[in-house]
C-alpha cells in the first residue's frame, strides 16, 4: 500500500499568512512567519493591515487568542522610560508610557503640545484638543474626543495603532497622518503611508493613501476620499493658518480656535467676503492688520467677543 503525504504550500502573501496563522500556530510555522517578516520591511505593514481590516469587519473580536505576556516586559519598559525621560526633559516634551490606565491629555486655547509615546510614536495636539491614550501589549489606541491631532506612528506589526472618534476610526501602521474632529465632521489626512478609515456606525472602511483625505459626517455610509492639500492641512504644526479664497466668516471661526475671545463678523455681507492669506494662529493684531489692509475693516470689542466691522459701526457707541 502506497501512502501519500500532501505538503501544504507555504504562505507567500500577507493575506495567506494571516489565514494560516488564524488556523493555529506551531513552532515551525512561527519560524517561517518570522523569516517572511524579516525578508522585506513592508511585510509587517501588509500583515498588520490584514489584521486591521479583519478587526474593522467586526468578525474577530472574540476569535483571536490572547497573546502571552513577556515576563520581563515591565522591567525593560522602566529602563527605557528612564532613559527617554532624561533625553526629552530638555526639549520640553511630554512623555507617556504603557502599561497603565487610560491617560487623558488636553490643550487650552492657543496651546499646542507634543506627546512622546512608549513605542516611539508621537502625537501633536492642536489647540482645544482632548485625547485619551491607552496602550496594551496587544494594541495601541487613542480616542480623539474633540479637536485636531497629528500622529507620527512607529512601526509595530504586532500592535495596530488606532485613533477612534465618535464618527469613525483611523487604523494605521508606520505612517504619518492628521485627524480633525469638530462640528460633527471628521477629516483624516494621510501624509505618509496608508490609513484605513472606518465609519463607526456602519463599519464600512476606505483606504486613504498618502496625499489624500477622507471626510466623514453623520449619516454618510462611508467616508469620501479626495486629494488633500497637505500644506494647508498641516500648516498648524508651524502655527500658521493658510486660507485660499474662503469666506471670512469661516476664517474667523477657525481663527477663534486659537484665542480665548471669540471673533465674528458684524454682518452677513462681511462674513461673505472672500479671503486669501497666511495668518499666524492666535495673533489678533496681525489678523486686524490683514483685514484693515485688504478691506478697511477693524476689530471692535463688544462685551465678551471681538467683532470685525466697518469703521464707525460699533453698536455700543452712543448716537
Amino acid at each position: 500500500m502506497i501512502g501519500f503525504h500532501l505538503r501544504r504550500r507555504r504562505p507567500t502573501t500577507a493575506a495567506e499568512w494571516f489565514t494560516a496563522r488564524r488556523g493555529g500556530s506551531n513552532p515551525r510555522l512561527d519560524r517561517q512567519f518570522q523569516a517572511w517578516l524579516a525578508k522585506d520591511g513592508t511585510h509587517g505593514e501588509e500583515y498588520a493591515l490584514c489584521e486591521i481590516i479583519w478587526e474593522v469587519s467586526g468578525e474577530a473580536a472574540h476569535q483571536v487568542p490572547e497573546p502571552r505576556r513577556l515576563p520581563h516586559a515591565a522591567a525593560a519598559l522602566h529602563r527605557r522610560a528612564a532613559a527617554l525621560a532624561i533625553a526629552a526633559t530638555a526639549a520640553g516634551l511630554v512623555i507617556w508610557f504603557w502599561p497603565s490606565a487610560t491617560q487623558t491629555w488636553a490643550t487650552a486655547p492657543g496651546e499646542q503640545r507634543t506627546l512622546l509615546l512608549e513605542d516611539g510614536s508621537s502625537v501633536t495636539l492642536n489647540t482645544r484638543t482632548r485625547i485619551a491614550v491607552r496602550f496594551t501589549h496587544r494594541e495601541r489606541e487613542i480616542v480623539l474626543q474633540v479637536g485636531e491631532a497629528y500622529f507620527d506612528v512607529a512601526r509595530d506589526a504586532s500592535r495596530p495603532f488606532t485613533v477612534r472618534t465618535s464618527l469613525g476610526s483611523a487604523h494605521a501602521v508606520g505612517t504619518r497622518f492628521n485627524v480633525y474632529l469638530a462640528d460633527r465632521r471628521l477629516a483624516v489626512t494621510t501624509e505618509e503611508g496608508r490609513v484605513l478609515v472606518a465609519n463607526a456606525a456602519t463599519n464600512s472602511g476606505v483606504l486613504v493613501e498618502a496625499g489624500r483625505q477622507a471626510k466623514l459626517r453623520p449619516g454618510m455610509p462611508r467616508a469620501i476620499v479626495e486629494p488633500a492639500d497637505l500644506t494647508a492641512t498641516l500648516n498648524w504644526l508651524t502655527r500658521r493658518l493658510e486660507v485660499d479664497d474662503e469666506p471670512l466668516g469661516s476664517v474667523l471661526e477657525d481663527f477663534s480656535r486659537y484665542t480665548t475671545t471669540p471673533i465674528r463678523a458684524d454682518t452677513p455681507a462681511i462674513a461673505a467676503l472672500r479671503v486669501s492669506a497666511v495668518l499666524r494662529t492666535g495673533d489678533v493684531a496681525a489678523l486686524e492688520a490683514t483685514l484693515k489692509g485688504a478691506f478697511g475693516l477693524t476689530l471692535e470689542r463688544r462685551g465678551s467677543e471681538l467683532v470685525v466691522a466697518a469703521p464707525g459701526t460699533d453698536e455700543t457707541m452712543s448716537p
